[in-house]
């Protein structure tokens, strides 16, 4: 174990590292108000540790190019390191990520595992937790905490190549890099697409409040990936088509609108309601229905996907929630629904689509849905 506190040693750790395959890595970081702050970078090469102090070393750029020469990184639940990292070195391309508690999900049925169960239950090897509440801004850092940091690094290159050899026994060996990119970057999750269906009241709107909310679904459609997590609720969404506001100051008293809203947009949103409004027409309006708060039907289906996901992820040996979380089983149901068929492969993709199509596609038919 070294320590790496000086920035004269930086270049000297960056030449270390070069031609390593594999990057083992973990990170000691603190959380507040204002941010995460990275603390301590434990790196091995599967040989030696090495703990970069991220405290004394605010430019930790020298050793990006170690980083970013397509090593494999190997971490545990690794999305808040990877994401620091990446921040703190100025990378701009993403790694080849092995999250050693997503191969874990992928071969056994467990989720979220910790580090330390993950090598006890591999290893009989048992971790101390004696600095996990420490705070790894002040400095000096003492000998026991080194250690500490140091020890979470030290297995991960004898765990990678348990979880690689069980993985590779299961034919998973491909998919373990696909779901670790999904859980880091959210990859595979699609950003929400709104429609009439979405709002449950919209059947209370007259035809100006329909034509404004058909407005808003629109612009929220429109938007951006990442400013669609930022957007309003559909209840706010429902209330802006209800009031139809006509000026800036009473769009901006409407519960729920973000404050952060300018006033440029608050007025674009005021003058496209207001004139979709005024120009739809009453004249052969039909009214929506108001849909059902429960069926039968979807109650069948509820249950009998929820089998599916039981069975299926212990015949595969998957953990449930990596595998068919609730999002994905929302999808699935919205497919059996209103397809009203049950062939699941087809509503899945990727990865999923290659671990699960198959043993769906045994299950529907040793199980078919009753109508």
């Amino acid at each position: 174990m070294k320590l790496i506190a000086s920035s004269a040693e930086l270049p000297e750790l960056n030449r270390a590292l070069l031609d390593a395959e594999t990057l083992f890595l973990d990170t000691e970081f603190e959380s507040n108000r204002s941010g995460t702050e990275l603390c301590l970078l434990q790196v091995s090469d599967g040989s030696q540790i090495f703990l970069v102090d991220a405290i004394a070393l605010r430019d930790l750029t020298p050793i990006a190019e170690a980083f970013q020469r397509g090593s494999t990184w190997v971490l545990h639940a690794g999305q808040q390191d990877v994401m620091l990292i990446g921040a703190r070195l100025g990378l701009t391309t993403r790694p080849r990520v092995f999250d050693t508690q997503v191969a874990w999900s992928l071969s056994t049925v467990e989720h979220s595992v910790s580090l330390a169960y993950a090598q006890f239950r591999a290893f009989g090897l048992r971790a101390t937790k004696a600095h996990q509440a420490d705070d790894w801004v002040r400095r000096p850092l003492s000998a026991s905490q080194l250690a500490y940091a140091a020890a979470d690094v030290e297995h991960l290159p004898q765990l990678y190549a348990f979880l690689k050899e069980r993985v590779a026994a299961l034919g998973r060996a491909d998919l373990v890099p696909l779901a670790s990119a999904e859980s880091i970057w959210n990859e595979g999750a699609a950003a929400p697409v709104l429609s009439l269906d979405s709002f449950r009241n919209a059947w209370q709107l007259d035809y100006r409040g329909q034509a404004g909310l058909r407005y808003l679904i629109q612009w929220f459609n429109q938007l951006p990936e990442r400013d669609r997590e930022n957007a309003p609720e559909n209840k706010t969404l429902l209330s802006l088509a209800s009031r139809l506001p006509r000026s800036v100051d009473e769009l901006q008293r409407i519960k729920g609108v973000p404050r952060s809203w300018s006033r440029e947009l608050s007025q674009t949103l005021v003058t496209g309601m207001t004139r979709v409004a005024d120009a739809a027409e009453g004249t052969g309006f039909t009214p929506i229905d108001p849909p059902a708060y429960a069926t039968k039907r979807e109650l069948q289906v509820d249950g009998w996907l929820a089998a599916a996901r039981a069975e299926v992820c212990v015949s595969e040996d998957v953990a449930p929630e990596l595998a068919l979380p609730s999002r994905i089983v929302k999808g699935l149901r919205s497919h059996v629904l209103g397809r009203g068929t049950l062939d699941l492969g087809a509503a899945l993709e990727g990865w999923r689509k290659t671990l699960l199509a198959g043993a769906l596609a045994r299950f529907a038919a040793e199980f078919p849905l009753k109508v």
